[in-house]
């Protein structure tokens, strides 16, 4: 074990665990935040342990490295399932359980930030924030929550049943919600006890930034044959079919010139079936003004060039288009949790972006929602701060005050009730 004194000596390590069953979301804000992290601590160590079958699609920041977990997703009655492995659930988590506790005993963090799960999948990560805290009690324990999670409701009574409340009140040294209190309330929403409310932080929206690509060189790589973009995104692909489909029907319906009134770019995602991403291809065939990508990298560029955002709610999405501050459609996922229908539906309520709900999705009104919106002339704004990777900085070095910081780092004010 580290002694005491190798934590003022050694070059600092933070471990990020996100599980990752469904979707890009855990690891896309995972490494959102380990790439600023890094950016502005000097000599910074970092190891991501995750369950995302495509963690080897994604650059990782410098001094960065990775352990993947065996993959677990949902079967169609909502049930924890290996991904590949032809085993139990019940062993794969047991195997995810020991990778995680090991890579812990042997990197020996100085943060161990978790995603999302408090408890991890299935209480796979309790083992691990009860040895840091036993054997390593210098390690700080952190949580960090995306604005809104679930129904109230569902949330309060699976956090009462799996011991959550036990965890945010004895185990973890600060929650950072990266959201606005003002926008949904956490703390209130889901009965946090005043030890918890203490030590819960609202950092904001994390910022994507602009993107590598700027739009002008963005949008010249495109074979447009209009002066209007519209991106189309099914976040990770894993339920973002019927929103693609819905758009290819529509710019694809017999009463649709070729060539179209604007130019479109569908992005599918990783997770999304080979078979319906050829189906989607097939039916684009021979359109000029149409132009489907399975996967991009540049997600950030490609929002920051579109005159017009169609998609999901998913965190990652709106914080890159309300970064970008596009004007967008967001046709939320309402099951298995409703999370993103909650966003959204506050979204639009402050006129922040246009929601269409699933049960209301057809081509045709999603396409003329799309002209509705290309033709309206005030751009959006960026509508609330969104400074949440800077103050998560801050957030860390309260918790250790001798960090060092790059030069020039800013001092954003982090509140804890506001």
């Amino acid at each position: 074990m580290r002694d005491v004194g190798s934590f003022t000596s050694s070059p600092r390590r933070a471990m990020f665990y996100c599980h990752d069953t469904y979707g890009l979301g855990h690891l896309r804000r995972t490494l959102a935040l380990a790439d600023h992290v890094r950016g502005n601590m000097p000599g910074l160590s970092q190891l991501i342990v995750t369950g995302s079958p495509v963690a080897h699609a994604f650059d990782l920041p410098a001094d960065t490295d990775y352990v993947k977990l065996p993959s677990v997703t949902k079967d169609q009655d909502g049930e924890y399932v290996p991904r590949s492995l032809m085993s139990s659930f019940t062993s794969v988590r047991d195997m995810r359980c020991d990778m995680l506790l090991s890579a812990a005993k042997h990197f020996q963090p100085d943060f161990f930030i978790v995603d999302h799960a408090p408890a991890g999948l299935d209480g796979e990560a309790v083992a691990t924030l009860r040895f840091l805290r036993e054997h390593l009690p210098e390690t700080k324990l952190i949580l960090g929550l995306r604005d809104i999670i679930d129904e109230a409701a569902k949330v309060r009574r699976s956090w009462a049943r799996d011991g959550i409340y036990e965890l945010l009140d004895d185990v973890y040294d600060m929650i950072l919600v990266y959201g606005h209190r003002h926008v949904y309330d956490v703390v209130a929403e889901y009965g946090l006890s005043h030890i918890a409310a203490g030590k819960t932080r609202f950092v904001g929206y994390l910022d994507r930034g602009k993107g590598s690509v700027p739009p002008a060189e963005l949008r010249a790589s495109i074979p447009m044959q209009t002066g209007k973009l519209v991106v189309v995104t099914g976040g990770g692909g894993g339920d973002g079919q019927a929103l693609l489909d819905a758009m290819t029907r529509g710019l694809t319906h017999p009463d649709i010139p070729v060539t179209g009134d604007f130019d479109c770019v569908l992005i599918g995602g990783p997770l999304m079936a080979d078979a319906a991403q050829g189906h989607l291809r097939d039916r684009l065939e021979g359109r000029g003004n149409v132009h489907y990508l399975a996967f991009t990298d540049q997600m950030t560029s490609y929002i920051g060039a579109a005159d017009v955002v169609v998609s999901m709610g998913g965190y990652n999405s709106v914080c890159e288009i309300l970064a970008a501050g596009r004007p967008a459609i967001i046709v939320p996922r309402v099951t298995p949790r409703k999370e993103q229908l909650i966003r959204a539906e506050i979204l639009s309520q402050r006129g922040l972006v246009r929601m269409i709900h699933p049960d209301d999705l057809t081509p045709s009104r999603l396409l003329g929602a799309t002209r509705d919106m290309l033709a309206e002339t005030a751009g959006a704004a960026t509508p609330v701060p969104m400074d949440g990777l800077g103050n998560v900085v801050v957030a860390l070095r309260s918790l250790m005050p001798e960090l060092r910081l790059m030069p020039g780092s800013l001092p954003f004010p982090v509140a804890a009730s506001a």
